[in-house]
């Protein structure tokens, strides 16, 4: 039978994405541990599904919070519309809080950390991760995987630090933090 805390985090959907991201960077870094005893194919394998789930479930806490804004503040935006601009519009249409999304509208422009942590996740989608073949392959190995490829691509290095568990651990704070603030400042998200 779950446990009060385990029924909390399921209702506040924001947090349990959080707490779902989490538990993939720990399962990544469980990977990392034992990475010298595994096959380098089940290496990149899980790494890249931990990467994607652990993107999926940090940009769905953002996506659940707006979600949350515009159900909280009966903006009348439908659910598949819902986005930082939308919601930002229907902010300054209606003159609710129209400073409730100042941070996260900064963190996702060119060059917040937000906007990295996408440019990160969009490349991720094109092609496996350049930085989990960095962190767990040796010198031959990434090599060989750097000629193949794509040079017109972004390179993730330049957007994110060379230690992708540290990233994603500030990554999450940043987010929590995020969260937070935008809830302090209505009282109806909390």
């Amino acid at each position: 039978m779950p446990s009060k805390i385990d029924s909390n985090r399921l209702i506040d959907r924001v947090g349990f994405k959080l707490y779902a991201a989490e538990k993939h960077l720990n399962n990544l870094q469980e990977i990392e541990s034992k990475y010298r005893n595994m096959e380098k194919d089940d290496i990149e394998m899980q790494g890249e599904m931990e990467i994607d789930c652990f993107l999926s479930q940090i940009f769905g806490a953002i996506d659940c919070l707006l979600i949350q804004i515009e159900i909280k503040l009966e903006l009348g935006i439908s659910i598949e519309q819902v986005d930082l601009n939308t919601i930002q519009s229907a902010l300054n249409a209606r003159t609710k809080n129209i400073g409730l999304l100042t941070e996260l509208y900064e963190a996702s422009q060119y060059n917040g950390w937000l906007w990295a942590l996408k440019e990160f996740r969009n490349q991720t989608m094109q092609r496996p991760s350049k930085l989990i073949q960095d962190h767990f392959f040796d010198d031959k190995t990434r090599a060989f995987k750097s000629k193949q490829r794509n040079k017109s691509l972004v390179n993730a290095d330049e957007y994110t630090n060379k230690n992708l568990i540290p990233y994603f651990q500030k990554s999450v704070k940043q987010v929590r933090q995020l969260v937070n603030t935008i809830r302090m400042k209505e009282p109806l998200l909390t």
